[in-house]
């Protein structure tokens, strides 16, 4: 009877923890005359709330210690990006000294575990500045920022979403650098030891740092003490973000020492602010003699100018204190991951990832271009991959600070286990491929702990000579990187290149591009169990991929045609080039023939299993309604494939309209702008998208200082260019997913490839408000927006024998899933009408009685919001109509 007792007290503690939101949304247009909180750069796209700080605070009064290994009763709502709320199970995670944090109560760092999808976590604090929060998630990272100045609303955006310019160089020369080979491979054993490691850390700053933290909170006139206690809250929401990203990738946390306040220089500091290399040799002795060199364990110096510099693997070691971030912002996601994460990754013994000619490491050069992750240099240095870099470290970056901290950088922190197990990844073949052909890399992976598991594909082929650069994938590179990083995710397969790529008929898009050519591929799978708050486990499992010189293109040679229609029941002939793939080392006699009913998203219907790979196979086509279908032929027993290079349809016809619109615009481009510009077409047009073009008329002096974005009626933001030119001028350029990389010149023009695939709109409603997101990252240059224009492609569905129905009327559309269905029937047959989905699942079927005039109406109101074909059959005489439920 206790236990029962028990168990319903722990059930109402439990709802009611989740009773309590301290979150209410807010409408931005209504704070508009509000004081907002000073930002480099707003997101494109976020949402705004109000929180009852007070009330959340006395809520996390009661968040264990991590550490403690007890579970926490202490349940906190979060806002996602996408505005969603979301509940964690929170315990303190301070990042500062017991000592120091007793000085400061008001200074606080925790760390959760997402209640409904556990491979999420938080890292947040809360300080005089208010909240600050960072949401790890394999949907993307999140962000909570103070909105307005008097801390009663906050901004949450996913970290996608904030685009900007970037003023910041890392000045590590490692080509000077002698390091050990092996410290540059990811090894093929468990990287984690289930120790979470704490290094104590000497923080100092530049008297300009601090200047700018102090004004941020108001404190000008405070007393020196006062000043101190604003600039180490600055120093905990950098480092509360900065830890979240080392604990869940390394198990590794910084603790900030207890007499940091030494190094927190207010009104004078004899350092060079803005003078990178002067201020790395200056603070080494600073740390030492303020702190102490026996009471610390690693250094660094942050400013407000200078940008980056740091010795390589030199924690634990003598010195242990050289280590410089410095930016004219030093607040925010860039400055705390792009920058400090960074530079204390170079501390931490990880060198430069990207291979581009600034800065960089021929032995660890395995990411193409700029790169994308922590220790690269994405919006740097073109050519960029993206703005900003993603917050976690690379295999080769992992391996490099794994061997460290098992090498000189573990003598030390303080161990402690932390009762995690790491991930156990399942035995992976290598594979021989054809070339020019995509491939898809499968892995797998348990976790002793059932923690739910985050995998990561990565090449891991450096471009080893400091002479040679190819910053830009070549499907004639006969070695470095043609694959970019992507983040972790929940799925433990990767298409290379991407499958909406491939879908669109391009083998070789910008980062990721196939071989044309012989040679050898090496992959790392890193498999994460994100777990908080005392270090998450991470293993590695390495592959090889030959490329044979005498093997493909494996290409798909049947249904290329559009316009293409299939009967249910019907035979039809599938062929393919089977391009030497039985024999040259690829050795795959059999294929499996897929069908994908939803325009490509999945192919999880079988025409045909392991049949001879012999380039022909009769298929009997399923008996379904699905307008947007491709084919897949995959060999079996090995991870190459190939899809057919048009959509067709199965059971319905399908229509295509392509429609020029346009916006002469005729605006200014405002010059150094914090927020981006828009500018509209309005299409009242319906449809589905097939696909989108995007023209662009820009007169504007250095357009490296532009950045374009396209957003749809969905909401869907779609990068199409930001800084790939330099000091040319004038953009006039039409972005098509069948472009070719840009051409910069003076006027730029062509048809070029945007940044991410414009394929990202298919299948959403064409009809709506299309955005073009438009904006000046940089001083000086200015220019015009003259006009821009959208070629969209859109389809409509009809029955098969549409003609025999023509007076059939589907109404009200758009419905909430209720609705009726009328029409004259041809004769005495039953009625059958069924809906599917637009990847042609079958969702509801019902016969009716045929009594003449037929009249029914439908009442499926659980059906989630989206686009629907609703097929109305008359004996032989069947109609198809699309419907959207909201």
């Amino acid at each position: 009877m206790r236990k029962g007792l028990l168990v319903v007290c722990m059930v109402m503690l439990f709802a009611n923890s989740f009773a309590q939101n301290f979150w209410n949304r807010a409408d931005k247009d209504k704070l508009a005359t509000a004081e907002k909180t000073e930002r480099v750069s707003y997101p494109t796209k976020s949402s705004v709330f109000s929180l009852d700080i007070t009330a959340l605070k006395a809520a996390l009064e009661g968040a264990p210690q991590r550490g403690s290994f007890t579970g926490s009763s202490v349940i906190v709502p979060f806002p996602d990006g996408d505005g969603n709320i979301k509940h964690f199970r929170i315990f303190e995670a301070s990042v500062t000294h017991p000592d120091l944090a007793a000085q400061h109560p008001d200074i606080k760092s925790y760390a959760g575990q997402c209640i409904e999808s556990p491979s999420s976590s938080i890292r947040f604090s809360t300080t005089l500045f208010g909240l600050h929060a960072m949401m790890f998630s394999a949907q993307g990272t999140s962000y909570i920022d103070p909105y307005t100045k008097d801390g009663n609303y906050y901004i949450a955006y996913k970290r996608e979403n904030l685009k900007g310019p970037r003023n910041f160089g890392c000045l590590v020369n490692e080509e000077m650098q002698q390091e050990d080979t092996a410290q540059r491979q990811p090894k093929s054993v468990n990287a984690s030891d289930g120790i979470l490691r704490t290094y104590r850390l000497a923080m100092a700053c530049t008297v300009e740092y601090a200047a700018f933290h102090v004004n941020a909170a108001g404190l000008n006139n405070a007393t020196t003490a006062e000043k101190r206690a604003a600039v180490l809250a600055a120093m905990n929401v950098t480092m509360t973000r900065v830890n979240g990203v080392y604990e869940r990738d390394m198990a590794i946390t910084m603790e900030i020492v207890p007499n940091n306040e030494n190094i927190i220089y207010i009104t004078s500091d004899n350092l060079a602010n803005d003078n990178a290399g002067t201020l790395i040799s200056q603070i080494q002795t600073v740390i030492n003699n303020a702190i102490g060199f026996t009471n610390y364990d690693i250094g660094h110096v942050v400013s407000t100018g200078g940008g980056g510099l740091a010795s390589l693997a030199c924690v634990c070691t003598s010195d242990k204190a050289r280590g410089v971030t410095g930016s004219f912002a030093p607040v925010g996601d860039p400055f705390d991951i792009d920058y400090v994460a960074h530079e204390m990754g170079h501390q931490f013994g990880a060198s430069h990832t990207f291979n581009n000619s600034f800065q960089r490491n021929g032995p660890t050069a395995v990411e193409p271009g700029s790169g994308s992750t922590i220790m690269a240099y994405a919006g740097i240095s073109p050519p960029n991959v993206q703005n900003n870099s993603d917050d976690y470290f690379h295999a080769v970056s992992i391996a490099q600070m794994e061997n460290f901290i098992n090498g000189a950088g573990g003598n030390c922190p303080v161990e402690t286990p932390n009762g995690n197990s790491a991930p156990v990844i399942t035995d992976i073949p290598n594979y021989t491929i054809p070339r020019a052909t995509a491939f898809v890399l499968r892995g797998n992976a348990t976790d002793a702990d059932g923690d739910e598991l985050t995998y990561c594909w990565e090449q891991t082929n450096a471009n080893g000579s400091f002479t040679t650069v190819d910053e830009v994938p070549d499907p004639f590179n006969t070695s470095g990187p043609n694959f970019r990083s992507l983040p972790p995710s929940l799925s433990p397969n990767r298409y290379m290149p991407a499958l909406e790529s491939v879908l669109a008929g391009n083998l070789t898009p910008t980062w990721e591009v196939t071989s044309s050519l012989g040679r050898v591929f090496n992959f790392a799978l890193t498999v994460r169990d994100n777990q908080t708050p005392n270090g998450g486990q991470t293993s590695r499992e390495n592959i090889n991929v030959t490329v044979s010189s005498n093997a493909g293109p494996f290409r798909v040679l049947s249904q290329n045609e559009s316009g293409i229609t299939w009967e249910g029941g019907s035979e039809q002939t599938i062929t393919w080039d089977v391009a030497g793939t039985t024999a040259n080392n690829v050795n795959t006699s059999n294929v499996n023939i897929l069908l994908s009913t939803d325009a490509g998203l999945t192919f999880d219907t079988v025409l045909a299993a392991n049949t001879p790979n012999d380039g022909s196979e009769t298929i009997t086509v399923p008996d379904l309604s699905a307008p947007f279908c491709r084919i897949m032929i995959e060999g079996a027993g090995n991870i190459f494939y190939a899809v057919n290079n048009e959509t067709f349809s199965v059971g319905v016809e399908v229509t295509t309209i392509c429609t020029d619109y346009e916006n002469v615009a005729n605006v200014p481009i405002p010059d150094n702008g914090t927020v981006y510009s828009v500018s509209e077409i309005e299409i009242t047009d319906e449809g589905l998208v097939q696909s989108v073009e995007v023209s662009v008329d820009i007169t504007h002096t250095y357009i490296q200082d532009l950045a374009l974005l396209m957003q749809s009626p969905a909401g869907t933001i779609i990068p199409l260019y930001f800084g790939n030119c330099g000091s040319q001028d004038d953009l006039n350029v039409t972005f098509s997913d069948e472009g070719s990389p840009i051409n910069c010149t003076s006027p730029t023009t062509g048809i070029v490839l945007p940044l991410e695939q414009l394929a990202g709109f298919a299948g959403e409603e064409a009809e709506g408000t299309w955005t073009l997101l438009y904006g000046d990252g940089a001083q000086d240059d200015t220019g015009t927006l003259n006009a821009w224009s959208l070629n969209i492609c859109r389809q409509g569905t009809s029955g098969t024998n549409d003609v025999s129905l023509s007076d059939l009327t589907v109404y009200p559309n758009p419905n909430n899933g209720s609705f009726s269905v009328s029409f004259t029937p041809n004769g005495e047959n039953d009625i059958t009408i069924a809906i599917y989905d637009m990847r042609g699942r079958e969702v509801y079927q019902k016969q009716y009685e045929n009594r003449g005039v037929f009249t029914a109406t439908v009442n499926e109101q659980d059906l989630q919001s989206g686009v629907y074909l609703v097929s109305v059959s008359d004996g032989a005489a069947r109609a198809v109509r699309k419907i959207v439920i909201q």
